[in-house]
């Protein structure tokens, strides 16, 4: 069985959320550490950081914490400006994770626009190694995310996502895949698209499964390239696709995280983690 949760509000601070995670019956944690839409961040003193680390060993999911990098960055972007800021903000937010305990940093690759998508890729391969050499040893990994592969985004397939990190920078480099961007991806996961993304999985990364799933449905149409979610069983992919996930023996111990609002008190999320149980727990027919 996968280890469920979600992604949860870190106002007021990052040790809010892991306190809140056992409320939300959550097994798994993803957070900002930085507002998503902004380049700043808030100081992160030793004792948030001490905070933060009891609660997940209290709440029993240290080790299962992930944070995800802000939108804005762009490491392929041919804006020598933006591209540089991007990088020193990846390599802030991987040192912050890294003295938080944090098992990875998720990062959306970026965009080529309307540019060569082949200098976009080479762009952001080198923004990557620079962010890693900047965070230095003690950062936390990175996650390459898979896309939906809109208006020019990178990573659209496990393979693309392999190209963006050589060799030399997969011990620091894992992969965080996106059930809606696989959807959106053209990825036909009620029928055989979830055997075809594993399967490249392991052609390209050498790996069964990826670090990190976000489980998310989605209200779009198969290959559409957009990025929408919904809570599972309310968009296309549906109560079918998610028992047989929850099922496959390639996700055991799997760190899953719902992109879903949270309702007051984080209700949302407990209604979605505990239809996703139950769906777990029904007898095979």
């Amino acid at each position: 069985m996968p280890f469920l949760g979600a992604h949860l509000s870190a106002a007021g601070g990052v040790s809010r959320a892991a306190e809140a995670a056992p409320e939300a019956t959550c097994e798994a944690l993803q957070v900002f550490l930085r507002a998503p839409g902004r380049w700043a961040a808030a100081a992160l003193g030793d004792d948030e950081v001490a905070r933060f680390r009891a609660a997940c060993e209290a709440g029993g999911i240290a080790g299962r914490c992930f944070a995800h990098a802000p939108y804005l960055l762009n490491l392929a972007s041919a804006d020598a400006a933006l591209r540089r800021r991007s990088i020193e903000v990846l390599a802030d937010e991987l040192g912050r994770a890294g003295r938080l305990g944090l098992a990875g940093v998720v990062l959306h690759p970026g965009s080529a626009g309307d540019g060569d998508r082949g200098e976009a890729e080479a762009r952001c391969r080198d923004g990557i190694a620079a962010a890693l050499d900047l965070a230095g040893s003690g950062a936390a990994r990175l996650l390459l995310e898979g896309t939906a592969g809109a208006g020019g985004h990178l990573g659209r397939t496990p393979a693309e996502l392999a190209s963006l990190a050589g060799a030399a920078l997969r011990p620091r480099v894992g992969i965080c895949l996106d059930t809606a961007h696989l959807w959106g991806a053209g990825y036909d996961l009620l029928g055989e698209g979830w055997d075809r993304v594993l399967d490249e999985l392991g052609a390209a990364w050498g790996l069964s499964a990826p670090d990190l799933l976000h489980a998310n449905d989605t209200p779009v149409e198969l290959g559409s390239r957009r990025d929408r979610h919904a809570p599972p069983g309310e968009g296309r992919l549906g109560r079918a696709f998610y028992r047989r996930l929850l099922r496959d023996a390639r996700c055991a111990g799997l760190p899953m995280v719902l992109e879903i609002p949270p309702g007051d008190g984080n209700a949302l999320i407990r209604t979605a983690l505990r239809r996703l149980r139950r769906w777990a727990r029904e007898p095979r027919r």
